[in-house]
């Protein structure tokens, strides 16, 4: 058996990575240093540049002397003058012209035309472990270009990618500036696992990529289909997503500059009731809840005749607060670019500062990268490459447990501080200081209050690679890859004396929180490239390889408490081991996880037939340290097959047609994204428990989760089906592609509830999913003039997801969101369920509310439900919302599913399916002489939206005196007060203030008790949209006005995105996944939208400039 080892970490080997980043930025600076341009002797060459057809003269374009940075830009008549060798080549390239070599051969006059360059037959895209024409691939693999992302001004390149790539459904968990991204190709097939796609930088696997520089990207390309995948092996069962970023180039020495600044506010907000509507509810509330709640109402606020006093207050809006910063974010992109034939580089730094709309939030980011290409020799060539990272990202958000401050608070707070809000408080108004202190903690601003929760995470990731390319033989080149990945992140959470946290652990006084976590990651690669055509229709290229990444984690945390009210949060973190508490005062817990090993030994077979009939034979080996021996090995075979039906002679007179391929593709990935050593017990050192003599905490083992070891583990297999058909007309002025695929996940690795002492879940290979689809991808070069041109494009995907089978004899599973924790009536609101796809809501079936007919008296302590002529009730006796007015006119009612006259568990059903039948976007692009102008949309149709936020909006919890969403008006609402604040209670009196001709649309809020949220279809919204994403409209400065000023190119630009969204959603905005309990990314509870932090409008204004 082949053991899957690599030399562990030592404990110094963070110090070690700080000096080794050291030690290669100096080497940075040195390289680029060492780069300039030779001297020799020269003569004078002028001449003209045109474009082919037209005879135009193109200015800007570069003219430069192969192998050397010497080089020139055509005026705007086209000409230009450039001093050279009698024997050398000049390079003449611009953006949209195929590039063109001219010997000199001792000439003075060289006149150039140039072709336009509209054909993508010949574009390159990534396809793992190398390259391919896209005339070339047999599998489905689609592309943006670092050209398109750079001209959407945002922080990373997810967001920028939204709605442009069919199959490739990206959604943003809410409107933080660190919000997650979460990125799902073609579905993703786990339950309970991670659907996330491979992410590959440049040859090297990551986790993420928030934290990649869009600016520093050239190309994004996404393989969907397992004959693009297999490469890939255990981890391409998702899609793989690979970036390329900017390469070194040769030539003169070229300095960009991109930087923009951006301001932005809340999209949208929600109605809320007004003052006036706030004080009736809240007098309704108090005086059906009982004479002693009444008085404190009345103390604070008045009596029910004074509250029209609040008619004439202009109450606090509290969203404002929350999320009204005025904020101004900025962006620096510098890029360094040059060298010589033998060698070239590339130099980028980026800063990007993002301002939350919140006061204590912050996102910025600073980016570092480098490459470097080197020919040692004529047939030996080395790579190295540089990516730093440091993010720092300030406060805690919004969503979340209730130690922080949440949107919904926004909406629930007192927009008024009653009597007391009218005059000057002080002390002596009150009984005891204790009372001033609640009054004073009660009418605190959200944005104060926000200020008692204070977070700061910094995340550092250093990514070095490298590697050395030897041409052994004609058409044989070997490749040794390597590289090295750290990552370092610091959390500090801190709450303030004002906070529950605080008063619940902490005895009032500040407590904070400190974990870190460290990763490091190698990777090792060894490739044998192997390319020759035979008679000239033959076309072979065979890649074999190996490789080895291993990847661990330190991880140490501790809490502590019982600080001066006086300290600040950095004071405290600075002198944090100084604190001298009492017991208990400090908590710290330490774990190293095992190494996460991996194996691999692959292949891919490529061959051309006539330059018609293409194969492509992929297989992949992969040994895990995840699972037990006997199943450590996974092994992933893929074919694939096209057919150029093009180049066929039938074909010969439709020359309109530029492009027809067919392909088909049949493949198995793999997925191993569990933790490492579920098949085996696991332990940490922990202190949290005191034992042995004495009150001291004394560290000791334990477990390091509540997860039952399964011996038993192995691969989660997904099989790829595709067909597919790529299209071109009129010389590729219309392209596109069309896919059919069908895939499905067997052996799924799912976290299952076990019944066991001490443990809670265990890992299981249990269950089988699928997705099926269709996607289309269409481009179109409209009008293609040298001073006016217009494209546009277009994609849309059907995905339709599937549970197959779950355990043995097991057809549906619980799971619960977690959103309202134990409040939540039915706490299981999502099912999985065979024949079902993923994400399915389940809960009550709103049915109104009661009505007076539904009872035939009030005996003074409760309402009598009528009972029909067949024996049983009209509606039901009893129900799930447990509201202080209990089963009566004006509650909430729930359909009785299996009719026993009792509303209880057995009365749930699916209510609402969050995946959505189609998702899509197109853009128009278009210039106009100097001006360039863009447009973007972006939509999701036909998924439902759990708006957890309505719920707990529209009802009394866990806040004393809420205030409710607008639509629950006195005039909307079933009311238990009249005109004049009189209770009432008579079926007569209810009939005739909110039934008949006064009927109310909504239900009494007073249905649900103060810890008592409930499940029901009314909450269920449809989450369909349309987004205008992104308007751009740039303008470039002449190059004939530049060129006295040595700049190249000068574009400004003004950027709106988020612009408007076309929606039926009631919430703050309907592109959401609320990451409760890690929801977002398990994939069974998505679509839950409990206190977002809400999405911003943004301008931007930005210049590109080139030297």
């Amino acid at each position: 058996m082949y053991e899957v080892m690599i030399k562990d970490q030592n404990a110094n080997r963070g110090t070690s990575v700080r000096t080794f980043s050291r030690a290669a930025l100096l080497f940075v600076c040195m390289m680029c240093l060492s780069v300039f341009p030779a001297l020799a002797q020269n003569i004078q060459i002028k001449g003209k540049v045109v474009e082919t057809g037209t005879n135009e003269p193109i200015p800007g374009v570069n003219i430069v002397v192969e192998g050397t940075t010497n080089g020139v830009i055509t005026d705007f008549d086209g000409n230009y003058q450039i001093s050279a060798p009698s024997n050398a080549t000049l390079v003449f390239s611009f953006i949209g012209f195929i590039p063109q070599k001219q010997a000199v051969q001792g000439r003075n006059a060289i006149n150039v035309t140039l072709a336009s360059d509209t054909k993508q037959l010949d574009e390159v895209v990534a396809i793992g472990y190398g390259t391919a024409k896209k005339k070339d691939l047999t599998g489905s693999v689609s592309s943006v270009s670092g050209e398109v992302l750079q001209k959407m001004p945002v922080a990373n390149a997810a967001q920028a990618m939204t709605g442009r790539l069919a199959g490739v459904q990206i959604t943003s968990a809410d409107g933080s500036p660190d919000a997650e991204m979460i990125i799902r190709v073609r579905g993703g097939g786990s339950v309970t696992g991670d659907n996330s796609p491979l992410y590959i930088v440049d040859g090297f696997p990551v986790k993420s990529i928030n934290d990649i520089d869009q600016s520093n990207i050239e190309t994004i390309d996404v393989l969907k289909d397992a004959s693009s995948t297999a490469i890939y092996g255990s981890q391409g069962a998702n899609g793989v997503i690979i970036i390329t970023t900017k390469k070194a180039k040769e030539g003169r020495t070229e300095v960009n500059y991109n930087g923009y600044v951006q301001t932005k506010k809340m999209a949208r907000k929600v109605d809320v009731l007004s003052p006036y509507e706030f004080a009736l509810f809240n007098y309704e509330l108090n005086a059906i809840a009982g004479s002693s709640d009444l008085i404190k109402f009345e103390k604070a606020f008045g009596v029910y005749e004074d509250l029209d006093l609040y008619k004439y207050i202009d109450g606090k809006d509290w969203q404002e607060d929350m999320f009204g910063n005025e904020v101004m974010s900025y962006s620096h992109n510098l890029n360094v670019s040059g060298g010589t034939e033998k060698t070239k580089f590339n130099l980028g730094a980026t800063y990007n500062n993002d301002e939350g709309l919140m006061k204590t939030d912050g996102y910025n980011r600073l980016n570092l990268n480098f490459k470097i290409n080197h020919d040692i020799a004529k047939n030996l060539k080395l790579d190295f490459s540089a990516r730093i990272s440091d993010t720092n990202v300030d406060g805690s958000g919004s969503s979340g447990g209730s130690y922080k401050v949440r949107t919904y608070e926004a909406v629930s707070k007192a927009p008024v501080d009653g009597l007391l809000g009218m005059v000057k408080v002080n002390p002596s108004m009150f009984d005891t200081e204790e009372e001033y202190e609640q009054y004073l903690t009660s009418t605190m601003s959200l944005s104060d209050k926000a200020a008692q929760y204070w977070k700061r995470k910094e995340t550092n990731t250093y990514n070095f690679t490298g590697g050395v390319t030897w041409k052994m033989l004609k058409g044989l080149t070997y490749r040794l890859e390597g590289g090295y990945e750290y990552g370092f992140i610091d959390t500090k959470n801190y709450w303030g004396p004002q906070t529950s946290v605080s008063s619940n652990e902490g005895q009032n006084l500040p407590l904070v929180d400190w974990d870190k976590t460290t990763v490091g990651r190698y990777r090792v690669a060894n490739t044998l490239n192997y390319d020759k055509t035979f008679a000239d229709i033959h076309k072979v290229n065979v890649l074999v390889g190996q490789e080895a990444t291993s990847s661990s984690s330190d991880y140490n945390y501790m809490k502590v408490k019982f600080f001066s009210e006086t300290m600040s949060p950095e004071k405290i973190f600075a002198n944090i081991a100084l604190n001298s508490g009492a017991t208990g005062a400090m908590t710290t817990s330490s774990y190293v996880s095992p190494d996460d090993n991996l194996s691999s030994f692959f292949g891919r077979a490529n061959y051309t037939f006539m330059d018609k009939y293409l194969l492509t034979l992929t297989f992949r080996a992969d040994g895990s340290s995840k699972f037990a021996e006997g199943n450590q090995w996974g092994y992933f075979p893929a074919a694939s097959v096209a057919w150029r039906i093009k180049e066929e002679s039938f074909m010969a007179g439709f020359d309109f047609i530029s492009n027809l391929k067919l392909r088909a593709s049949y493949g198995t990935a793999g997925n191993n994204r569990i933790a490492s050593s579920l098949y085996k017990l696991d332990y940490k050192i922990y202190n949290a428990k005191t034992y042995g003599v004495g009150e001291t905490t004394n560290a000791y083992y334990a477990p390091t989760n509540t997860i039952l070891a399964n011996p038993n583990l192995k691969w989660e297999t997904t099989i790829t089906r595709n067909a597919g058909l790529d299209f071109g007309f009129f010389d590729e002025r219309i392209s596109g592609n069309l896919d059919a695929y069908w895939n499905s996940t067997e052996d799924l690795l799912i976290t299952s509830p076990v019944v066991a002492p001490g443990y809670t879940h265990q890992q299981l290979n249990v269950g089988k999913t699928s997705n099926k689809g269709i996607e289309l991808a269409l481009n179109a070069y409209i009008i293609e003039k040298k001073n006016f041109s217009l494209s546009a494009n277009f994609n849309i995907a059907f995905n339709r997801s599937q549970v197959d089978e779950l355990a043995d004899g097991i057809v549906e599973q619980e799971y619960n969101s977690g959103w309202a924790s134990t409040d939540l009536t039915g706490a299981d609101d999502y099912r999985v369920i065979v024949g079902q796809p993923i994400g399915l809501i389940y809960g009550f079936v709103t049915d109104g509310y009661y009505k007076t007919t539904d009872f035939s008296d009030y005996n003074g302590t409760k309402y009598v439900v009528k009972t029909g002529e067949d024996g049983k009730p009209v509606a039901p006796k009893s129900s799930v919302a447990s509201g202080s007015i209990g089963v009566r006119p004006g509650a909430v009612k729930f359909k009785d599913l299996d009719g026993n006259g009792v509303i209880d568990l057995n009365d749930r059903q699916i209510i609402g399916r969050t995946a959505p039948k189609h998702t899509g976007g197109f853009g128009l692009n278009g210039t106009f002489y100097g001006f360039d102008a863009s447009v973007m949309f972006n939509w999701v149709y036909g998924n439902d939206i759990y708006n957890a936020n309505k719920i707990a909006s529209s009802q009394k919890y866990r806040t004393t005196n809420p205030n409710l969403l607008g639509f629950m008006s006195q005039d909307n609402r079933y009311s238990y007060i009249d005109e004049s604040g009189n209770v009432l209670t008579s079926l007569e009196d209810l009939a005739q203030y909110n039934e008949g001709a006064n009927a109310k649309e909504y239900w009494s809020p007073l249905s649900f008790g103060n810890a008592n949220v409930v499940p029901h279809s009314w909450a269920i919204e449809d989450g369909s949209f349309l987004r205008l994403q992104n308007i751009t409209l740039g303008y470039s400065i002449p190059k004939s006005l530049l060129s006295k000023v040595y700049i190249q190119n000068f574009r400004m630009y003004a950027s709106v995105n988020n612009i408007y969204c076309w929606t039926n959603y009631s919430g703050y905005d309907p592109e959401v996944s609320t990451p409760v309990r890690s929801s977002s990314t398990s994939g069974l509870t998505p679509g839950v939208d409990y206190s977002s932090y809400p999405k911003s409008l943004s301008w931007t204004f930005g210049v590109n400039v080139t030297f």
